[in-house]
């Protein structure tokens, strides 16, 4: 296998890939769009910024992200994502702004026939943020910043559970900066930034990912300017209307109904998610860290919730596994005072209890969480502060 410098473009789909092999200046769907640069790739799909043509009232060029999915896993996105953008996440979209989904194509390849989605374009990584705080010194982002950033990614969930829909990827990874699209910002930062030039390994042209980087902002910031941010949750990859079954290696922050022996996932799986999610935002640090087995995951979830398991599930094998219940484990509320101030620790408890239930039915909704007084003060707009 050849050495690719990220996705690797040579296995096919019987290997279990098959990716895009697409360079700069590449036409897709029968010319209707044209490859700019690439803007990342994961697991199972590349994304890839490109300008529609043929738009005849447009007074600048319009831009739109293209995830070209593995041809290894097109067709089971096909089956199972898609209808859900389609349907589902559509309606939704008329209380949030992203993904913005435009519809599909498919795409011929050396390797096959690739799913091809379009929606909006993000910019910058959230993660940037954290590793800016991190190497300052600090550990974890300042209290104001995960506030705002929670009450951004409930908007998202409340809309999509309306939908009765599992985003089922509330990850720091998924965060994402809206790029600046005003006037001619995005057009002459194209232009400034150029993307790198492609390699050719093995007569397959390999390009590196250059995300959007004409909105930054910095993680220090008052929240008179962090009330301005332009942030979203994208990651939309695993969306499903439940009741399901969780994916197979798919990743939901270790919630405990993923982990019983006839494991399940739902809307209030996502709540979990967001619960780990702001721990991590406020601490720098996972608060899970067992990679046991599923029965000693749990054990470690109720060691540091000390929470009850719900008596439905005193039958499972998983829970009938579980190790003793030790004393010696810090519990959450004490994790959080180890970098928060007293006050601060006891206000993001309070909020992180109703996330984080061992329970899924004991979990606070999206809606509720929207009126909570910890997310509500981040979802003040900027009238609201003075600049120090």
């Amino acid at each position: 296998m050849s050495s690719f410098p990220e996705e690797p473009l040579d296995p096919s789909a019987a290997d279990g890939f098959g990716y895009l092999p697409a360079d700069i200046a590449q036409p897709l769907d029968g010319g209707r769009y044209t490859i700019v640069r690439k803007l990342g790739w994961g697991p199972r799909s590349s994304t890839w910024l490109a300008q529609e043509k043929f738009i005849p009232d447009a007074t600048k060029p319009v831009y739109w992200a293209i995830q070209a999915f593995t041809v290894a896993k097109s067709r089971d996105v096909e089956a199972t994502l898609l209808p859900v953008l389609q349907k589902e996440v559509s309606q939704a979209g008329r209380d949030i702004d992203f993904p913005n989904f435009r519809g599909s194509f498919w795409e011929e390849s050396v390797h096959g026939e690739h799913l091809c989605l379009v929606m909006s374009a993000y910019g910058l990584p959230f993660s940037e943020l954290a590793w800016d705080a991190a190497d300052s010194g600090r550990a974890g982002l300042p209290v104001h910043v995960v506030q705002k950033t929670t009450s951004v990614i409930l908007e998202t969930l409340e809309a999509l559970h309306a939908e009765n829909v599992m985003h089922a990827g509330v990850r720091l990874e998924n965060l994402k900066f809206w790029p600046s699209t005003y006037e001619n910002d995005l057009q002459n930062h194209l232009a400034e930034s150029p993307p790198p030039k492609t390699q050719i390994i093995n007569g397959i042209p390999a390009v590196r990912a250059q995300p959007l980087a004409n909105y930054k902002v910095e993680w220090d910031e008052p929240m008179s300017d962090v009330s301005r941010w332009m942030l979203l949750l994208a990651g939309f990859g695993h969306a499903r209307v439940p009741p399901c079954a969780p994916e197979s290696g798919l990743d939901y922050s270790s919630a405990p109904e993923t982990l019983l022996g006839n494991p399940t996932c739902g809307l209030s799986t996502d709540i979990w998610m967001l619960g780990c999610l702001v721990f991590q935002l406020l601490t720098g640090k996972p608060l899970f860290t067992s990679a046991g087995t599923p029965a000693e995951r749990l054990a470690e979830i109720r060691n540091i919730l000390q929470d009850k398991i719900p008596d439905t599930w005193l039958g499972d094998t998983n829970v009938q596994a579980f190790p003793n219940a030790t004393t010696s484990t810090e519990s959450l509320e004490h994790r959080l005072k180890q970098t928060l101030r007293e006050t601060e620790a006891s206000a993001a408890h309070s909020f992180l209890r109703k996330c984080l239930v061992f329970d899924p039915a004991g979990r606070a909704s999206a809606t509720e969480l929207q009126v909570d007084g910890w997310v509500e003060e981040g979802a003040q707009c900027s009238c609201c502060y003075i600049d120090d």
